[in-house]
């Protein structure tokens, strides 16, 4: 009887070591890594170098182009499989809320609806506390990572607005520091990364990264 427990005790504890660690990549467009090819994502170069410490490591990256904070809540609240995955990720990176933020662009002439700001910002801060209750819930041991937003327009043909869009994204910036330091997310500057850099990091669309921009994201999310 004890040769047989202690077995049993073997065989778990075999299976402990021998299970691999998984890395969850969720959020916009800025993971699923629109612009370039899935192998120049942020999530795929930084997880080749999360594989120098653990070649087992699994990554999926399920980052949806246009998602917004409303739409990844839903996917996490009913989606049972991420749920699942939610549950067993060691390390899980978000980037997400630009999208959130393009409901405030009217038109060339007035790039942002300053009077829908308090709204779409105050909706903003709300669903990301319900963000973080739900994997919180579903896991409350994972490293989880969540990006800073980035002004793109000194790349393009909107440079003059870059103040203006500046200080709606200062803003959103500031609600989603607040919410990864109240759920013990650690907050990546991939802002910082980005200001000054636009035009050798910014792709053809100015606004999503180009390769180079993707990579310098992959070494923020490694360095934080």
């Amino acid at each position: 009887m004890v040769n047989i427990t202690y077995n049993v005790i073997c065989r778990n504890v075999l299976k402990a070591v021998r299970r691999v660690s998984l890395y969850l990549a969720l959020g916009d467009s800025i993971t699923a890594g629109y612009g370039v090819g899935s192998e120049f994502s942020f999530p795929a170069v930084y997880s080749n170098f999360l594989r120098r410490h653990d070649p087992d490591l699994r990554v999926y990256n399920l980052g949806v182009n246009g998602l917004t904070t409303q739409g990844l809540l839903e996917l996490l609240q009913f989606n049972h499989r991420l749920r699942q995955l939610v549950s067993q990720a060691s390390l899980i990176t978000i980037t997400i809320g630009s999208n959130d933020l393009l409901r405030l662009i009217r038109n060339s002439n007035q790039l942002v609806n300053s009077q829908q700001l308090g709204v779409v910002l105050g909706n903003l801060a709300k669903t990301l506390a319900l963000i973080g209750e739900v994997l919180r819930q579903l896991n409350p041991r994972a490293i989880i990572k969540v990006g800073t937003l980035y002004n793109p327009l000194p790349a393009g043909p909107y440079a003059q607005y870059y103040v203006q869009v500046q200080g709606v994204i200062d803003s959103a910036n500031a609600i989603v520091i607040s919410w990864a330091k109240r759920y013990g997310f650690v907050v990546v500057y991939i802002d910082r990364e980005i200001r000054g850099k636009e035009s050798s990091l910014i792709g053809s669309d100015y606004g999503h990264p180009n390769a180079a921009g993707y990579r310098a994201i992959a070494k923020a999310f490694a360095r934080y």
